[in-house]
């Protein structure tokens, strides 16, 4: 059964800013950004449960290239992509983003 994707607003506006960065640094890293993003999804849609829980029902995976953590619900036959964030921002900052 193929699952749905759904990319949360909190998300895209993350995934926004994160393609501007790269964008801004070099020309056409944002595109590999957003291409990197697009691989992970393929793969949580693959195998949702692969990837651990970081708090209960959360789960969260990484990308290969970039230090960005995707955390996510999986719901029936739906993946929700909550947030896209920076390996480096602070934990605190992550958990009060997923409550």
């Amino acid at each position: 059964m193929k699952l749905a994707l759904i990319i949360e607003p909190a998300a895209e506006e993350d995934m926004l800013i994160g393609y501007q960065w790269y964008e801004e640094r070099q020309f056409g890293l944002g595109t590999k950004f957003l291409e990197a993003l697009e691989t992970l999804f393929d793969q949580i849609l693959e195998n949702p449960r692969l990837y651990l829980e970081s708090i209960p029902g959360v789960r969260r995976s990484v990308t290969k290239t970039f230090p960005y953590l995707v955390f996510y619900v999986l719901e029936r036959n739906t993946v929700h992509i909550l947030a896209i964030i920076h390996a480096a921002q602070d934990p605190e900052y992550i958990e009060e983003r997923l409550h």
